[in-house]
């Protein structure tokens, strides 16, 4: 229990991901700093049914082994990720996995990602904090919030059961979630017009999506690893439904869909799930149908995006996790915004601290930050409805990866994305690149608008089955003291021509061409060849 008054140098509201893996990464660039965290709910959390948003990509993945070194956790009690994975049944789902078109790699790719039970992660971030010296207090309320805006302290009244204690600190954090205690307090919640919704539940059991495809040359196309590994969804006209596994042995379940195209109230409870389950995904229906007395939780969440008018203040607060912005599930970004906001904060506290000026850097990184939003966004805005769209969504998800890939992560990776001078100096090829995904998302609307489906032939899309696929990944962890400039330069060539290619092919199907399988597609199989031949930029391949 803290004293009735107090003091420190960071104080964090909200003790959930976003603010532990803050405290963390803080400590661990200046120990000597007081730093203490509040958290609402009790230490230690349940796990399995803790909280949604378990699945990381590279960002978030690299940021939490490598940045804040708990890759032997991750190893041992969290599950490798065998990557993102998609299925089209078409319009009349088959009762056979097999039979549906699927999307995905047939191998790891380089820069491992993993699935995660929150209450599990959350529990041992809160043990290596306290470890490492930092104050974590569960099960508090806050009562009240006033800022100081004159460089004094923020004041944090709160509660602990019955005792009510006031902590005072130069920088305050909101890492409260959707709570988001002091953005609500500033009134600087910005809403945004993506208003899909989602439905999600646990269930303690093991489902295992390897028992619902019934054919040996299926089961033979990903040899190294169980498909069960990947997050996999079903693919629909506005929806995607998902399984996750979890360490515990339980499975993260969940539908994410556009509102316009089904109804909220078709789905809003268990019951009605199933039914509509039997419609559009029956052999999901038969599996939960069965596991109704295993469900641990069930969750509805409508108009799930949002954003906020600031982010990072020069007054020496700023917010993280959801307490801030969120997009959308899909691709699993949440963590990725935590590991880029949270690097944001922990370099403008690091400048407070050695006096350098802040100030603009705080202004800088707002603008940056709320513009890798912004676009990240634009992947999910309007595009639901081409979902259960085979064509599309190859091509789509074959943008979407490299220009990730080919950017975003590996200005993280490189640790450019607080190197103001990098990105100035680079802000032609930002914008160079931040116009073509732009460009491209305006085309997938486009087709998305039609709600195309084919129906389903068993075909499987590779994405290993091209080679630029494994080249941009094995980029981020194979630096051989090529100028990251000149790098960023040879992506951007890279997704410059990759634009061209899909367009083109976009034309085609939609002309009435049959695409095929993703790595039989000359023109895509081809693309980059000439960057990745190059002696100065070529990576490891070992």
């Amino acid at each position: 229990m803290r004293a009735k008054t107090s003091h420190c140098d960071v104080l964090i509201a909200g003790g959930g991901l976003a603010g532990l893996t803050l405290a963390l990464q803080i400590k661990r660039a200046r120990p000597e700093l007081d730093i203490a965290v509040l958290e609402k709910q009790h230490h230690p959390v349940p796990v399995a049914a803790h909280k949604v948003g378990e699945s990381t990509v590279e960002i978030g993945a690299h940021y939490f082994s490598a940045k804040l070194d708990l890759k032997k956790h991750l190893e041992n009690q969290q599950l490798r990720k065998f990557g993102l994975r998609f299925f089209f049944g078409g319009e009349r789902p088959p009762d056979d996995l097999s039979l549906y078109d699927e999307l995905g790699t047939s191998d790891f790719l380089p820069v491992d990602s993993y699935q995660i039970d929150r209450g599990i992660f959350e529990n041992h971030l809160a043990e290596t904090a306290i470890h490492a010296g930092i104050s974590v207090e569960s099960g508090v309320s806050i009562k009240s919030i006033a800022l100081n805006e004159k460089g004094g302290f923020h004041t944090l009244t709160a509660r602990n059961g019955a005792e009510e204690f006031t902590t005072t600190a130069r920088w305050l954090i909101d890492g409260t979630g959707r709570q988001a205690r002091l953005k609500n307090h500033l009134n600087l919640r910005k809403k945004v017009e993506h208003a899909n919704a989602a439905i999600w539940f646990r269930t303690a059991d093991t489902l295992n999506i390897d028992d619902y495809g019934h054919s040996a040359e299926w089961m033979a196309r990903c040899a190294q690893q169980s498909r069960r590994m990947s997050t996999n969804h079903l693919m629909g006209i506005g929806y995607w439904f998902w399984l996750i596994p979890l360490s515990s042995g339980a499975t993260s379940v969940g539908l994410v869909f556009d509102p316009s195209i089904i109804p909220v109230r078709e789905v809003s409870n268990f019951e009605r799930l199933i039914t509509w389950l039997e419609k559009n995904q029956p052999i999901m229906a038969n599996v939960l149908r069965e596991k109704g007395n295993t469900i641990l939780d069930f969750h509805v969440l409508r108009n799930y995006a949002h954003s906020s008018r600031q982010v990072f203040s020069a007054d020496q607060w700023a917010l993280t996790g959801e307490a801030g912005v969120f997009a959308d599930p899909f691709y699993s970004p949440g963590s990725d915004f935590i590991a880029i906001g949270n690097t944001i904060i922990t370099d403008l506290i690091l400048s407070d601290t050695n006096g350098r000026d802040f100030q603009f850097r705080a202004r800088f990184f707002q603008q940056l930050y709320l513009s890798i939003f912004s676009s990240t966004l634009s992947l999910f805005d309007s595009l639901y409805a081409g979902f259960g769209d085979r064509e599309l969504m190859m091509l789509k998800t074959t943008w979407d990866y490299s220009y990730y890939w080919g950017i975003l992560a590996y200005m993280f990776f490189t640790e450019k994305l607080t190197d103001i001078d990098f990105i100035q100096a680079a802000q032609t090829e930002l914008t160079t690149g931040w116009k073509l995904n732009a460009d491209m998302q305006k085309l997938f609307r486009g087709v998305a608008k039609k709600k195309r489906r084919f129906p389903a032939d068993g075909r499987f899309s590779d994405h290993c089955g091209l080679p630029f696929i494994p080249e941009l990944k094995l980029q981020l962890i194979s630096d051989t003291g090529v100028d990251t400039h000149a790098r960023l330069k040879a992506n951007i060539s890279l997704l410059e021509d990759l634009a061209q290619v899909i367009a083109s092919l976009v034309e085609a199907s939609l002309n009435g061409r049959d695409l095929g399988r993703l790595q039989d597609i000359p023109a895509l199989k081809e693309s980059g060849e000439w960057l990745f031949s190059q002696p100065d930029l070529r990576t490891i391949t070992t």
